[in-house]
Formats: structure tokens, C-alpha cells, sequence
């Protein structure tokens, strides 16, 4: 036999060997099929039986304590702006309008009322002055002519007292006095009664200004616009400055 056919059937001979082993150890345990096992029957009571059986005591299973909640953080909303009419903006603003125009109201009617009382008050005296002049020119026999000016001889002419009458007719002008004649005013119309002209004169002795003035008890507007006229018409020496008076014209049934 050569050596190498010894070689080869030594190798072949180990291989053989390795196998067999590898099939025992290894393949032939995992091919076994196990065995069934036996079932235990309890026959009778549990006492007959020779034991006593314990109940399985309940597993109690604790609460997992909660990690407490962080409180939320509550966000308040942001303020929008609205444009809303508020009070202030609308009545509350026309309230104070109103009550300001009101006071603005009184304050002028309580000034008119003032000056309306001034000037009456004026004029009642002013006809007293002329009343009580005219009370002394009867006295003395100089009252109830109708002559004015230097030619007919008015006494009242220069007069510092500013007061005469003529034609039945008075006035009162402080410092002044007639330059020429009283112009009386057209009779057209059958009434009876006295009409006051309050005048503003100029420092040529003009009639700048006429109005009605009291008293006055007749309300013809035809025989007012005659006085107004006559009064306009009338004219007083100069003097400084302008002056107010007033002439009052009486009226008589023909």
C-alpha cells in the first residue's frame, strides 16, 4: 500500500469518527419527544383529603402616588381697542354744552335787566325834574308858553338844569337846552295820552338817537313814529361831549 492510500483512509477514518461524534452529542438529543406529564385529581372535601387548602390572600396593590400638577398660568387677554361712544364723549359732554349756554342765557338777561332798570330809574327821575320844573315856572307865571329860542323869549332857554316844556310838551336834557323851538310831532290820528322819546344828543347839539322810553301809554304806531320824527327834528345848543335826555309829548282829543 503506497502512503498516500494510508493517508487517505487515516483522514477518511477521523472524519468518520467526527461525524458519528457530532450526531450523538449534538443532533440526537434535540430528536427526543418529551415524555406527558401525570394530572393530579383531588377526589372529596378538602378536609378528607388530609390538608387544609389556604385561600390566596388578595394581592393589594398600592396607589402609585401622583406627582402633583403645576398649576396652569392663566393668561389674560390683551385689551383691544375699541372705539365705543362713551357718556363722557356724547351726552355727559352735551349736558355741559347745554348748562354753559344756559348760564351764558341768564348772565345776559340779568344784564339786560340791569340796564333795563338803570334806565328807568333814570328816566323817573329826569320826569321828576321835569315835573317839579314844571311846578315852578306855573308858580312863577312862566309855565305853558309855546315860544322857544331867544326871540320868544322861553325862559328855559340856557337853562343849567337842562329841563322846559313847550307846547304842553316837556324835556330834559342835563346841561343843554333848546336852540330854537321844540318841534312838535303831526296829530293825524284821535288819541289821548303821553309819549316818552329817550334821545342821545351830539356835542353840535343833534339829535343822534331817538327810541321809545317810559312812560308811554299810547300804542298807535302812527303817533309813535310822529314823536320819533318831531324828536329827531328838534335841535339843542352844543356842549361837551353827547348828552341823553328825554321829551315827552302829551296828546289831547280835539
Amino acid at each position: 500500500m503506497n502512503k498516500s492510500e494510508k493517508y487517505g483512509l487515516i483522514g477518511s477514518a477521523t472524519l468518520t469518527v467526527l461525524l458519528l461524534l457530532l450526531l450523538f452529542f449534538i443532533v440526537m438529543p434535540g430528536l427526543k419527544t418529551p415524555e406527558d406529564e401525570g394530572v393530579m385529581i383531588s377526589f372529596g372535601e378538602t378536609l378528607d383529603g388530609g390538608g387544609v387548602t389556604q385561600k390566596p390572600t388578595p394581592k393589594v396593590t398600592e396607589p402609585t402616588p401622583q406627582k402633583p400638577s403645576e398649576p396652569k398660568t392663566v393668561t389674560a387677554p390683551k385689551p383691544t381697542k375699541n372705539d365705543y361712544v362713551t357718556q363722557k364723549d356724547n351726552s355727559v359732554a352735551l349736558n355741559e354744552q347745554k348748562k354753559k349756554e344756559k348760564e351764558e342765557r341768564d348772565a345776559l338777561e340779568k344784564q339786560r335787566l340791569e340796564e333795563a332798570r338803570v334806565a328807568s330809574e333814570k328816566r323817573r327821575r329826569e320826569q321828576e325834574a321835569i315835573d317839579n320844573a314844571n311846578t315852578m315856572d306855573g308858580l312863577f307865571g312862566s309855565g305853558g308858553s309855546k315860544g322857544s329860542g331867544n326871540t320868544s323869549g322861553n325862559a328855559t332857554q340856557g337853562n343849567p338844569v337842562g329841563l322846559g316844556n313847550s307846547g304842553g310838551h316837556s324835556w330834559s336834557l342835563t346841561g343843554r337846552s333848546l336852540s330854537g323851538r321844540l318841534v312838535e310831532p303831526s296829530y293825524e290820528n284821535d288819541v289821548e295820552g303821553k309819549i316818552t322819546v329817550s334821545i342821545v344828543v351830539d356835542t353840535n347839539g343833534n339829535v343822534t338817537r331817538a327810541s321809545i322810553g317810559t312812560p308811554t301809554n299810547i300804542s298807535d304806531p302812527t303817533t309813535r313814529n310822529a314823536a320819533l320824527a318831531a324828536a329827531r327834528s328838534t335841535k339843542f345848543t352844543a356842549g361837551s361831549g353827547s348828552a341823553s335826555g328825554s321829551i315827552t309829548y302829551n296828546f289831547k282829543l280835539r
